[in-house]
């Protein structure tokens, strides 16, 4: 991957968008070719933000005439510098763990966990989808053989700081967290991604009630909308 100055966190976000959707055309066999207008329309966003995008993979094919989805699909990957099945941890209850799994099944989106651990004592030793569950203060123990950079949380509130700490201290640097939580100690070069639903919930149910507002406000304005992420 290029260095990250290079490319705007919008751009990466949105390629990682294209991966996702290149790789179920791929396993669904679908199609051969698509273009930037196509790859546009399938996921909402701009054709000219698409085709910058698509500027910064190297070996991704011409515009105008199409890409080969295949090879799109992993000169996208190797830009990510991802592989393809890319290992990361995830944390939550047993229940929990069984729930993303579901939501998140590993053959959908090539991410592959390695490790489970949870907050509570009843489930360790558990077995989900054949991986041990362990407790998460055991996380500093972790044998990091497989260079995981990546964890997935969804443990209970009161335990997230707790949850973030240990995870620097195995060497964790990425987070992508589910826990509603409106403040956060984050550790120092810990870069975290935070799905905070109730606020997304607030700030969409604001959004359907004033749509003339939120429309007026338009890019940079009080109400941006999933529009102005995308075109960024």
């Amino acid at each position: 991957m290029p260095e990250a100055a290079a490319v705007s966190e919008a751009s990466v976000y949105r390629l990682a968008l294209y991966h996702c959707w290149l790789g179920d055309v791929v396993r669904a066999g679908a199609a051969a070719k698509v273009t930037s207008r196509e790859l546009a329309e399938q996921l909402g966003i701009k054709e000219e933000t698409v085709r910058r995008d698509l500027s910064f993979v190297s070996a991704a094919g011409r515009p105008g005439s199409g890409y080969d989805i295949t090879t799109l699909f992993g000169a996208i990957q190797q830009f990510l510098g991802l592989e393809d099945s890319y290992p990361i941890i995830r944390i939550g209850s047993a229940q929990m763990l069984e729930a993303l799994a579901v939501v998140f099944p590993p053959d959908a989106y090539g991410v592959r966990p390695v490790a489970y651990y949870s907050e509570l004592p009843g489930d360790v030793g558990k077995l989900v989808h054949g991986i041990e569950v362990r407790h998460l203060t055991d996380l500093p123990q972790f044998e990091n053989e497989l260079d995981v950079t990546v964890a997935m949380v969804a443990c209970s509130p009161t335990w997230v700081g707790l949850t973030l700490e240990l995870l620097d201290k195995a060497g964790i640097t990425g987070v992508l967290l589910l826990t509603p939580q409106i403040r956060l100690d984050k550790p120092e070069g810990m870069k975290i991604i935070h799905v905070r639903m109730p606020c997304d919930v607030k700030s969409l149910a604001c959004q359907c009630a004033m749509p003339d507002l939120v429309k007026s406000a338009g890019a940079g304005g009080a109400f941006p909308t999933i529009n102005d992420v995308q075109s960024r």
